[in-house]
């Protein structure tokens, strides 16, 4: 059986990391948390690691929104 999309239950501190390393390594991703500010903070997080990434250079901009892409933050 081979995995293609993961779930993870919380956007805090934890949830957040291995959402964001599961994307990287090219998974779908839905995260899911029970407040829309919970989520809102996750992708917040996310997104400001992987942009620190690219403005050291370990990281294109392309391979940046392919990450995000594949993050899809839910409610449900």
């Amino acid at each position: 059986m081979e995995i293609k999309k993961i779930c993870v239950l919380g956007a805090g501190l934890m949830g957040n990391g291995i959402t964001q390393v599961c994307a990287q390594a090219g998974y779908q991703v839905a995260m899911r948390d029970i407040e829309q500010r919970f989520i809102d903070g996750g992708m917040k997080t996310i997104t400001k690691n992987l942009a620190r990434d690219v403005e050291k250079g370990k990281r294109t901009q392309e391979d940046m929104n392919a990450i995000l892409g594949r993050i899809k933050p839910t409610l449900d």
